[in-house]
């Protein structure tokens, strides 16, 4: 596998901008990325709507697949759930860049297997987060109160608010009023479900607790009847990703190595639409909370996480 780059780059966009992956950008540059991919790349990627946010944004994916072949195992990734995780959504725009714009370098892969990234699922929170509260976690729902948004993983439908969540409207882990009751973990629902048939592997990319988890998050002690293989798998990323910068990682359960919380994504895609290889990878951290890595470590972090993504797409390219 190639080295990926860790230097400054630059990518040029139809609307004359240049974007970085030295800065964080706006959920407006994300849309325009995805525009100029499937421009440019429209042999590889073409453009999905997932859905609109509460306060009306788009939100949006991307479909990797060489010369449009339908029939291959899908790998889902999904990004940007949660509002202040901002080294999220650039990590899934970062894998756009290396398996579109680099397709040549991940030939095998690309004949045998399709990709569907969807890089920031909570626009709205997250633009709050970056232009009024550095620390907003959730989606900006109006919820009466004076209170706002959901906690987007917390909402999904499998046993949406049994354990670790909050019915308090103003709680950064409020459920919702129901399960999908936010209209984005409903659209991503839906586009998880159009899309079952060839779901191979589904991968949530969070921060910054420096871990490759797998189901279920609400439980300790409940695991897939596969157990074994995603223990196995979960061991290989995070020795791929610890092997990058010394960074530690640690693989396992998520209920095991996380407070236990039910609604998360993953729990929804494991406990219903059931495909063989279901994870979460909380990035490297940096900053004073984790989640806020600076903007001059974030090459290095979108390398290292990448790599950890390769890790599961080889595999799928392998076994599947």
């Amino acid at each position: 596998m190639r080295s990926l780059l860790v230097l400054p780059l630059l990518v040029a966009l139809v609307a004359g901008a240049t974007l970085d992956f030295e800065h964080y950008w706006t959920a407006q540059e994300m849309n325009e990325y995805i525009d100029e991919l499937v421009r440019d790349f429209p042999t590889i990627a073409t453009a999905v709507n997932v859905g609109t946010s509460t306060e009306g944004r788009p939100i949006r994916a991307v479909r990797v697949s060489k010369n449009n072949v339908a029939n291959r195992p899908l790998v889902i990734v999904e990004a940007g759930l949660r509002a202040r995780e901002w080294i999220s959504p650039m990590s899934a725009n970062y894998i756009l860049h290396e398996i579109v714009e680099h397709y040549y370098e991940f030939e095998h892969i690309l004949d045998n297997v399709n990709f569907l990234v969807v890089p920031l699922v909570n626009p709205d929170g997250y633009e709050f987060s970056r232009t009024t509260n550095r620390l907003w976690l959730k989606s900006r729902s109006v919820n009466g109160n004076g209170c706002f948004g959901v906690d987007l993983n917390r909402n999904f439908g499998h046993l949406w608010n049994t354990v670790g969540g909050s019915n308090d409207p103003c709680s950064d882990s409020f459920v919702g009023t129901a399960a999908f009751s936010a209209p984005e973990t409903a659209a991503l629902r839906n586009l998880i479900q159009a899309n079952s048939a060839n779901l191979a592997l589904y991968l949530s990319i969070q921060s910054a607790d420096q871990m490759v988890l797998y189901p279920f998050s609400h439980s300790a002690t409940t695991n897939p009847a596969n157990v074994a293989e995603l223990r196995n798998l979960a061991n290989s990323v995070a020795l791929t990703l610890m092997g990058q910068n010394g960074r530690v990682f640690t693989s396992g359960g998520a209920g095991l190595l996380q407070t236990p919380a039910s609604g998360s994504s993953i729990d929804f895609v494991a406990g219903t639409v059931q495909p063989d290889l279901v994870f979460t990878l909380e990035t490297g951290a940096g900053g004073n909370y984790g989640y806020d890595v600076p903007e001059s470590q974030m090459a290095e972090l979108l390398s290292e996480t990448t790599y950890g993504f390769l890790t599961m797409a080889e595999y799928i390219a392998n076994n599947k």
